[in-house]
């Protein structure tokens, strides 16, 4: 059971979704690679507390339902798919990825209120997503950077589990104050904080000047200027779009940009993950390789440079905004934008 401690003395405020345990709001939730489903497969999968089964047909569309038959119950996972329909271990009873029932070996007649919930699945940088309804209205956010011609890189890095809840933690980016105090990097940082789109999207770019007394400052005013800049785009409140070094020149040649996605799933009610998702554009020719890897490489420098410090933080955390300050503005403004966010019919247990 989870319980919030100091409630009593230090009582928490609460929201109708931003860290709100009792809720799982809509949104695009990864679930794994894409070449870890081959098609004609199926795979048992628990997401925020939902059981479901992930099925690829064998003409390769995906299917995401219930886990549970609606005849007796059998987890379908322990099923096969049989062409474009997973198939029940126990009768045989075939469904489609809409959760329609398309046959029942036993008889021809298939009464209309056999079906199973299904859900809206996709496949994008790489990876599975998965949408807690049967219709959507929003794709999965895109990268500015990126057009949809673009060829991409794609690696996944290690997943890791923080004890709070993953709004609280998708803050993190967006809090100027911690790179000093936290990370010991003296930046004044300028916010810019464009309105969300179709209650969604929500996106902030930070931008200031490089301090210069560190020694981490120092390396930094070498490599990327005077100057820095990220942008963070929040998709659903669940997914962090980042992308580092935007608009940094080095020995007069402007940097290509770093990018990664921060993927957060709940798992129970005090615990969720966090998947790195490390990104950049497919360059051709051997030179082109190189490039990217490196970009990749890098990316992962930047993000494991500040995990470690950041990551004992949330632990033991118990977020309560009541006493933001004007410097907070940008978690203000993202509290209300998860606010708007709709709730699933999805429950944590």
């Amino acid at each position: 059971m989870y319980l919030v401690k100091n409630q009593t003395t230090q009582p928490v405020q609460e929201f109708p979704i931003f860290n709100n345990w009792n809720e799982v709001a809509l949104g695009w939730y990864y679930l794994f690679p894409s070449h870890e489903l081959k098609s004609g497969s199926v795979k048992s999968f628990q997401v925020c507390g939902q059981e479901l089964v992930i099925f690829r047909s064998e003409n390769g569309e995906l299917g995401a339902l219930d886990a549970y038959c609606p005849h007796m119950g059998t987890h379908l996972g322990k099923g096969k798919v049989v062409k474009n329909n997973v198939r029940c271990f126990f009768h045989h009873w075939e469904f489609t990825k809409e959760g329609v029932c398309a046959k029942i070996p036993c008889q021809t007649e298939i009464p209309e209120k056999i079906k199973v919930p299904n859900y809206q699945i996709c496949e994008k940088y790489e990876a599975i997503w998965i949408y807690p309804q049967s219709s959507v209205t929003n794709a999965l956010a895109n990268f500015e950077e990126f057009s949809s011609d673009d060829k991409l890189v794609v690696r996944f890095g290690k997943s890791y589990e923080r004890s709070c809840h993953h709004h609280v933690t998708m803050i993190n980016g967006i809090d100027p104050q911690h790179l000093k105090t936290v990370h010991n990097l003296d930046i004044e940082m300028k916010i810019d904080i464009a309105e969300p789109s179709l209650g969604s999207l929500m996106d902030i770019t930070l931008k200031g000047k490089i301090g210069s007394g560190r020694l981490a400052e120092k390396i930094a005013r070498f490599f990327l200027g005077d100057h820095y800049s990220y942008s963070m785009r929040y998709d659903h409140g669940n997914n962090g779009l980042l992308t580092l070094m935007k608009d940094v020149s080095f020995l007069g040649h402007k940097w290509p940009s770093l990018h990664m996605i921060f993927a957060y799933r709940p798992v129970e009610k005090g615990r969720m993950e966090v998947h790195p998702i490390y990104l950049t554009k497919k360059r051709s020719g051997p030179g082109g390789f190189i490039i990217s890897h490196f970009l990749l490489w890098m990316t992962k420098r930047a993000f494991f440079s500040l995990q470690g410090e950041d990551g004992a933080v949330y632990e033991n955390m118990r977020f309560n905004p009541l006493n933001l300050l004007s410097i907070d503005r940008p978690v203000g403004q993202y509290i209300q934008y998860v606010n708007k966010l709709k709730p699933s019919n999805w429950k944590l247990a």
